[in-house]
C-alpha cells in the first residue's frame, strides 16, 4: 500500500511540475530536471512496479466499473427525461386530437348539449385516446370540461369558417 501512495505522490508531483511549466515557461529546464530525478527510482524498481500493478489491477478494475456504472446511470436519466417528455407530449396530442374528432363528429351529427358531450366522451374513452385518459388519470368531470371546451372551439371555428365562406361568396357575386 505504501508503494501505491508513493507512486500517487510522484504522479501528483509530475502534474504539478507540468502545470508550473505551463504558467512560467522560463522554469521549464528546472522542472524537467526535477521530474527526471523523481522518475529515476521508478526505472530502477521495475520489478516492484510489476508487483504494484498486479496488486492494483483488481482495485483499478473496480474503479473503472464504478465509472462505467455512473456513466450508464447518467445516460439512463437523460434518456428518461428526454423520452418521458416526448411520451407525455404524444399522449397530450392524442387526447387533443380525439377531443377534436369527437367534437367534429357531434357537430356533423348536429348534436347539442349533453348528447354532443356524451358522443365526444365516448369517442375519447373508447376509440380516440383511452391510453391518454389512463396516463393522465382523468376523471369524468375533467373529461367533461375538456369536451365542452373543445365543442365550443369547434362550433366557433365552424361559425368563423361559415362567415368567411359567405363573405367570399358575397364578394364574388359583386
Amino acid at each position: 500500500m505504501m508503494l501505491f501512495f508513493l507512486l500517487a505522490l510522484v504522479a501528483l508531483a509530475a502534474i504539478a511540475l507540468l502545470l508550473w511549466t505551463i504558467r512560467a515557461p522560463r522554469v521549464w529546464p528546472l522542472a524537467m530536471m526535477i521530474l527526471a530525478v523523481v522518475a529515476m527510482p521508478l526505472r530502477a524498481s521495475a520489478a516492484t512496479l510489476d508487483t504494484f500493478l498486479t496488486a492494483a489491477t483488481p482495485g483499478l478494475l473496480e474503479m473503472i466499473g464504478l465509472v462505467i456504472a455512473a456513466i450508464i446511470a447518467w445516460g439512463t436519466k437523460k434518456a428518461r427525461e428526454k423520452w418521458g417528455i416526448e411520451i407525455e407530449a404524444n399522449y397530450r396530442e392524442g387526447l387533443q386530437s380525439a377531443l377534436l374528432t369527437g367534437a367534429r363528429l357531434a357537430l356533423a351529427r348536429q348534436l347539442t348539449g349533453s348528447a354532443a358531450i356524451q358522443i365526444i366522451l365516448d369517442h375519447v374513452r373508447d376509440v380516440g385516446a383511452p391510453d391518454a385518459v389512463r396516463h393522465f388519470d382523468l376523471d369524468a368531470g375533467t373529461l367533461t370540461n375538456l369536451a365542452e371546451a373543445k365543442l365550443e372551439q369547434v362550433k366557433f371555428q365552424a361559425t368563423k369558417n361559415g362567415l368567411e365562406l359567405a363573405n367570399t361568396m358575397k364578394d364574388r357575386a359583386f
